[in-house]
């Protein structure tokens, strides 16, 4: 990729960026009780008419390094491809929804729950990947612990059905957040994408037939 191409897909790496930078923060932040409000999500709070703030930056900030490494570099992989197909400001867009879908599930779920918070960009990055499987739907997506290719559409399926057996079993992911961006990430590539929804329909009945 030449340094053209970098500027002209300047909002996925200026998303790396700022959310690098917030984690890097929050690092620091989240041990401390006073100011681990400002890096997460309450969602009781938030009803509440507080966290505001925390509800913007937790889409930038994570949990660890691990957590930020993984969700920078799906980032990094796929976000290039969507921006290059809808361009800066649609991509932005499509990011933003996907993560506010997201939040707003994890809102649903857990609105009266005093004790539950939640931070990461998971929400956003599903919507991005989903809108690959719009973009792109010939693609193969390969998995670490499998050796072969996944059709875009059969992943899509997969994830889909996965996070909704997940959501709810308490294992501190926010199973509803993935689920809710890979939807919003989805709708909004079919609407911002010049073809629409036509090439993953004719992929899906090409896998059908």
């Amino acid at each position: 990729m030449t340094l053209d191409d970098l500027l002209d897909l300047s909002a996925t790496y200026a998303i790396i960026a700022l959310s690098t930078l917030v984690s890097l923060v929050g690092f620091w932040a989240l041990p401390r009780k006073n100011n681990r409000r400002w890096f997460v999500f309450r969602a009781y709070d938030v009803a509440r008419g507080k966290n505001l703030v925390g509800a913007l930056l937790s889409h930038f900030s994570h949990g660890d390094f691990g957590h930020l490494l993984l969700n920078m570099l799906v980032l990094y992989l796929f976000g290039p491809r969507v921006e290059e197909a809808l361009g800066f400001g649609p991509f932005v867009a499509l990011y933003a929804v996907s993560g506010l879908v997201g939040t707003l599930a994890v809102f649903g779920r857990h609105y009266n729950n005093r004790n539950h918070s939640a931070l990461g960009a998971s929400g956003a990055i599903a919507g991005v990947v989903f809108a690959v499987v719009v973009i792109a739907p010939q693609a193969e997506f390969f998995l670490f612990f499998l050796p072969i290719g996944i059709p875009a559409p059969v992943f899509a399926a997969l994830y889909l059905a996965a996070s909704s057996l997940m959501t709810g079993r308490g294992d501190n992911v926010a199973h509803e957040a993935h689920l809710g961006g890979a939807l919003a990430g989805l709708v909004m590539a079919g609407l911002l994408y010049g073809p629409g929804f036509r090439p993953l329909i004719r992929a899906v009945t090409q896998l059908l037939s």
